[in-house]
């Protein structure tokens, strides 16, 4: 399954973009900020420590993958 967030944020006269995805290739979740189409920020957490665990499906890594989007907007 293929997820992931957007969400735009407007602070003062900037809108930032937060864009959260899940890289299933290198098994990160990762989520880039974006003033204006240029990344200003990147967080990006391996989840391959948990990909072996067969209780770790889309539903957990769409869960922490919102959870970092969410930290990330606060």
């Amino acid at each position: 399954m293929i997820f992931g967030f957007n969400t735009d944020v407007k602070h003062g006269d900037t809108i930032y973009h937060v864009q959260s995805e899940a890289r299933e290739g290198e098994l990160l979740l990762q989520t880039q900020v974006f003033v204006r189409g240029r990344c200003i920020g990147k967080k990006a957490v391996s989840y391959a420590d948990w990909a072996t665990d067969p209780q770790f499906g889309d539903t957990q890594k769409e869960q922490r993958l919102r959870e970092q989007h969410r930290e990330v907007l606060e």
